[in-house]
């Protein structure tokens, strides 16, 4: 079965605190536009374009919700089986642009929206129901155009395979590869990261909203940890100060979802845990955390 699918591809550095604060437009998905036979939220791209022109009357993969967080509406985001071609599309949100074709199984993705200042997290939240071991992914990337062509200035990624049934906050820090305020960024919401999409995956989305909180905030889910990759001693440092201890876990993943490094299991509250990738191959590696029974994963990429 021939599929479609998206590779989030992050690395990291320290995070740069910020002044002002810029607006998810349309974060809350209270405003849909009608084209034709589908709808999308104001602001947003997904495949359903594309869709619409191999199959006019038929499927989306990205509809209004009345199940929401907040408000009246959320964005439903399905990975679906086409009958012709036969293709499994993941659902996907895009304050950039989506270039698909469904025949020939390819996409391009770009553009964005303007920001001035320099967010630490891209926050909201998401429910998910996945299939066959099924994966999403809701990204955030910020660049700036330098006179020729796009810099990547920060990445940064949420992702789990976890049933999540009710409303659930998320976080995904935002890692910064230069020190300079980005003029463009760009979030990617998908039902369905993996290489092998399972149909039936739906992914809720809502209230999305950039943070620029600098310190631990014990109502964040991702507050109390930092994660700084050493390049030099080829070493990725986990930095914990929870406000009580937690039994937590740490593995490294290459992308065939194999073990490569862990840090055995044990009750964390405060202090520093070190996982070396020396002589690892370069390619995409995720980090998962695992504290106080929650999971926390950040990709990296490594070039040794």
């Amino acid at each position: 079965m021939k599929h479609f699918f998206l590779l989030f591809a992050f690395s990291s550095i320290l995070l740069i605190p910020a002044m002002a604060q810029t607006p998810v437009p349309n974060g809350d998905f209270e405003t849909w536009v009608t084209t034709g036979s589908y709808q999308n939220p104001q602001y947003w791209d997904s495949p359903n374009a594309a869709i619409a022109i191999a199959l006019p009357f038929g499927t989306k993969v990205v509809t209004k919700s009345t199940d929401h967080e907040s408000g009246s509406y959320s964005a439903r985001i399905e990975s679906k089986q086409l009958t012709f071609p036969s293709v499994v599309v993941p659902g996907a949100l895009t304050l950039g642009t989506f270039t698909i074709d469904i025949f020939t199984q390819t996409f391009s993705l770009d553009g964005g929206v303007p920001i001035n200042d320099v967010p630490t997290h891209l926050k909201g939240f998401f429910k998910y129901i996945p299939k066959g071991g099924d994966s999403c992914a809701i990204g955030i990337g910020l660049s700036k155009w330098n006179g020729i062509s796009r810099d990547s200035i920060g990445v940064g990624a949420f992702s789990t395979h976890d049933t999540v049934n009710v409303w659930t906050p998320f976080s995904a820090w935002i890692d910064y590869l230069e020190t300079v305020t980005p003029d463009t960024f760009n979030i990617v919401a998908i039902s369905s990261a993996d290489s092998l999409p399972a149909p039936g995956t739906v992914l809720f989305i809502d209230n999305l909203y950039l943070d620029y909180t600098v310190g631990v905030n014990e109502n964040d889910p991702a507050g109390g940890i930092d994660i700084y990759q050493d390049r030099e001693t080829h070493e990725i440092l986990v930095y914990f100060d929870f406000v009580r201890p937690e039994a937590t876990t740490i593995r490294l993943f290459n992308m065939m979802g194999q073990t490569v490094a862990s840090v055995p299991a044990e009750s964390v509250q405060k202090g520093r845990k070190i996982i070396g990738y020396q002589g690892f191959s370069t390619g995409v590696y995720v980090l998962e955390i695992l504290h106080g029974g929650k999971k926390y994963c950040r990709k990296f990429v490594f070039n040794n």
